[in-house]
Formats: structure tokens, C-alpha cells, sequence
């Protein structure tokens, strides 16, 4: 039984390390711009000025790393 659990740990291991990507990271990973329409942008800047405020400096900062235009 032993061996088979050792077995089984390498099978893991290398599984996981086959998993790895080689392409290098970016500060733009995961991030995207938000653009509600006009008719969102009216209701949460109505509804929730401090959450309107963050999406704007949300993409401000995506703009100023280069992430989107």
C-alpha cells in the first residue's frame, strides 16, 4: 500500500507541475474596462456615487497601465 500512495504522490506532483504556463505575468491580468451604458452610468451615479466613483478610477488606472485605451 505503501508504494502505490508514493506512486500516487509523484502521478500529483507531476501533474501539477505540467500545469505551469511559461507566459510572463502582467499588471493587465485579469482586468478589463467598464463601460455601462448611458442609462447604468445615469442610475449608479443616482444610486451609488461611491461606486460610481471607483468604476471611473478603475479604468482610470487600467488606462494609465496601458491595459485598454
Amino acid at each position: 500500500m505503501t508504494a502505490f500512495k508514493v506512486c500516487l504522490m509523484l502521478t500529483s506532483a507531476f501533474l501539477l507541475v505540467g500545469c505551469q504556463t511559461s507566459a510572463p505575468a502582467s499588471v493587465c491580468d485579469g482586468w478589463s474596462d467598464l463601460n455601462p451604458s448611458a442609462q447604468t452610468r445615469q442610475f449608479i451615479i443616482a444610486q451609488d456615487r461611491t461606486f460610481a466613483v471607483e468604476v471611473g478610477a478603475h479604468n482610470e488606472f487600467g488606462r494609465s497601465q496601458g491595459c485598454w485605451e
